[in-house]
C-alpha cells in the first residue's frame, strides 16, 4: 500500500522463508495492492516467480495501489472469508498503519478470523515509535546516504573551499539524519526534535550554522558539511 522503498521487495523473501518452514502454508499476492483485493486478482507467490526481484528496491513484484481501504472494508472482509485467509499482510507507511487498525476492528466486529499484519515500510523515513525497532529500508537508506555524504566530505576537505548543506529524508523524526551523522561525522547535524524542544526559530538555526562557519573560517577552514532533516521547518 505504500510507495516504493528500499527493502520492500524483500518482505516477500521473508514470507517465502516462513513458507519453507510451514509447507502447508499458501502465499498469495494481490496485484496492485488494494485494487487486487477488491477485484480478486492475485497470484501464488513462489521462489521461481520472485527470484528476479530478490534484493532489489521498489515494489514492482506485485505492484501497489491506493494507500487507503476504509471505503472498501466490507469488500475486503468478504474476500478474506471467500479466500479463507488466515492472515492479510499490508506493507506501507503511516497511512497504511492507520488503515490496518481500522480494518482490524472491522474484522473483529464481523467475527472474521483473519489477522492483519503491517510491515512498516516508508520512503519518507518517518516511522519511528518506541514499539517499532526500525522500518524496512532504514538500514539501506542510511548506508546509501552515508556513502554519498562521505563522498561530499572528501571533496570538501580536498578542495578546501566548499560548504555542503545536505537535506535528508524524514518528515517528522530526525533519526535518519542522526544515523548518517554517526557514520560520517559531519561538522554539524540539525536535529528537529531538539529544535522543537528548545523552541528555536528559523533565525536561531541559521545563527547556529553561521556561528559554526565563522568559527571554522577563523581557523582557516572555509569548508564543511551540515546535515539537515527534511522535516525541520
Amino acid at each position: 500500500m505504500g510507495r516504493q522503498a528500499p527493502g520492500a521487495n524483500n518482505v516477500v523473501d521473508g514470507l517465502l522463508r516462513f513458507k519453507e518452514r510451514q509447507p502447508q502454508c499458501e502465499l498469495i499476492g494481490f496485484i496492485n495492492g488494494v485494487q487486487g483485493i477488491i477485484s480478486q486478482k492475485f497470484i501464488e507467490i513462489t521462489r521461481d516467480n520472485f527470484k528476479n526481484h530478490m534484493n532489489l528496491g521498489g515494489i514492482d513484484f506485485i505492484g501497489r495501489g491506493p494507500d487507503k481501504l476504509r471505503d472498501d472494508m466490507y469488500k475486503v472482509g468478504e474476500v478474506c472469508v471467500k479466500q479463507e485467509l488466515t492472515g492479510l499482510i499490508l506493507v506501507g507507511g503511516v497511512n497504511t498503519l492507520s488503515e490496518a487498525a481500522g480494518l482490524t476492528l472491522h474484522l473483529i466486529e464481523n467475527k472474521i478470523r483473519t489477522s492483519v499484519i503491517v510491515i512498516p515500510c516508508t520512503v519518507d523515513g518517518n516511522i519511528h515509535h518506541k514499539y517499532i525497532q526500525t522500518s524496512i529500508g532504514f538500514d539501506t537508506a542510511s548506508k546509501v546516504y552515508s556513502q554519498l555524504i562521505g563522498n561530499m566530505l572528501t571533496d570538501s576537505a580536498s578542495a578546501c573551499k566548499y560548504w555542503y548543506f545536505i537535506r535528508l529524508m524524514g518528515k517528522e523524526p530526525s533519526h535518519l539524519a542522526v544515523e548518517c551523522a554517526l557514520q560520517t561525522c559531519p561538522n554539524m547535524v540539525v536535529v528537529s526534535e531538539e529544535c522543537h524542544m528548545r523552541k528555536d526559530t528559523l533565525k536561531d538555526v541559521v545563527d547556529q550554522i553561521s556561528d559554526l562557519i565563522c568559527e571554522r573560517s577563523a581557523e582557516g577552514r572555509n569548508y564543511g558539511c551540515v546535515l539537515i532533516p527534511e522535516g525541520l521547518l
